[in-house]
């Protein structure tokens, strides 16, 4: 046999060398993978990427390349959440597994949001009456619940988020002169209260008013609009006028912040002009001032007010309806020759003002819809919907 040559010797034991080289690193990378496998080494923060081996991404009580493992496994095999249990976008591990969490109440959701919302069943209300709303065009009293879509008007700091009707009833009411007046704000929050209320829910309703519910979501342009309105005249906003002669006034007026009976000063205390103030429907009318009256002028309107709030969403859910429907709010305007006592409302994307009653003692019916405002606890559950349209309203979990 002809013998091998040095070269021929050293390329046959180079050759060795390296096929040992390589079954040894098969072996290592199959130890490794099975141990990953087994999560004896856990690799997937991106902080080992480096290939710096670091305790905390091994498994406790495992050794690589001389650096013993700190991390623990954790055991999730006995959890027992679902999905409906972790907040809505978080994620969790439960039995090994990655769940995304589903639940939501109403402070997860956003203003115009349609949600499906059910008051309590109610017999019709039966409280519109001459005796109580001063008007003769009250011949049919009987003001039934509807069925109304709901949406979040806004998500308030208190811990409530507000519902309103999607648009105005479809049914009227009138109200007449001095006792209308009086009597206005009361009925209209007692309407809703009874027809739309929910007592499982702590929900109970009211009128919409300008007060609580328009005036705080004016932009910085649409109270400066306000505090100038007709600035110079008579009746300019916020103007105080005392009157020696045509002195009448419905009597709940003299109750009112800004009115002074006899004494040609304002009165700084007393009640708001969405204040209910009875707690029933009350049989006065009006008296006559025995020197004078003074009144203070919050009387103002605006045909299109978009540009007097921030959010359009909202704007359009409040003012873009074709329907006349009241607000629960009282003013009153200041002109050369007397005072008129009025009953606010909205119509065709703006703010307007129904007169019921003059300081000469003219009186005036007046008719429109109204539109229901509900308060609900924001942490109420939220299940199924996506709030686009009234079908797929959020489902109220009770």
């Amino acid at each position: 046999m002809k013998r091998l040559s040095k070269k021929q010797k050293l390329i046959i034991l180079i050759s060795f060398i390296t096929a040992i080289v390589i079954i040894g690193i098969v072996i290592v990378a199959n130890t490794i993978r099975v141990s990953i496998a087994n999560e004896d080494y856990n690799s997937s923060n991106s902080d080992s990427s480096n290939g710096n081996l670091l305790p905390e991404y091994i498994k406790k009580g495992i050794t690589l390349g001389g650096v013993t493992g700190t991390l623990e496994s954790l055991d999730t095999s006995d959890a027992t959440a679902s999905a409906e249990d972790i907040a809505w976008g978080k994620t969790a591990y439960v039995d090994g597994k990655k769940i995304t969490g589903t639940y939501r109440t109403l402070k997860d959701l956003k203003i115009g949001d349609f949600v499906d919302y059910k008051p309590d069943a109610s017999e019709p209300y039966t409280g519109m009456t001459e005796a109580a709303t001063g008007s003769t065009e009250t011949s049919d009293n009987s003001i039934a619940q509807e069925d109304l879509r709901w949406r979040i008007l806004s998500i308030n700091d208190d811990g409530t988020v507000d519902l309103i009707s999607s648009s105005p009833t479809s049914q009227y009411i009138s109200f007449y002169g001095a006792k209308g007046y009086n009597n206005s704000v009361y009925l209209l929050n007692d309407i809703c209260a009874k027809l739309y209320s929910n007592s499982s829910l702590g929900a109970i309703a009211r009128n919409i008013n300008l007060e609580d519910d328009i005036e705080p979501k004016m932009n910085s342009t649409g109270i400066a609009y306000r505090d100038s309105y007709e600035k110079g005249q008579t009746y300019a906003y916020g103007n105080v006028v005392t009157y020696d002669s045509n002195r009448y006034y419905p009597n709940l007026y003299a109750k009112e912040i800004g009115s002074g009976i006899d004494t040609g000063v304002a009165r700084g205390d007393g009640i708001t002009k969405n204040d209910s103030y009875y707690s029933s429907p009350t049989d006065e009318t009006s008296t006559q001032a025995v020197k004078s009256l003074t009144v203070t002028s919050d009387y103002y309107f605006f045909y299109v007010g978009s540009s007097y709030f921030d959010d359009q969403t909202w704007y359009d859910m409040v003012f873009n309806t074709s329907s006349y429907y009241w607000l629960g709010s009282r003013c009153v305007r200041a002109s050369s020759s007397n005072a008129g006592f009025f009953l606010r409302f909205v119509s065709d994307g703006g703010l307007r003002n129904y007169d019921l009653f003059n300081s000469s003692d003219d009186s005036t019916n007046r008719t429109a819809s109204f539109c229901p405002i509900v308060s609900l606890k924001s942490n109420i559950r939220v299940g199924s919907g996506d709030g686009e349209s009234p079908d797929t309203a959020y489902q109220l979990i009770q």
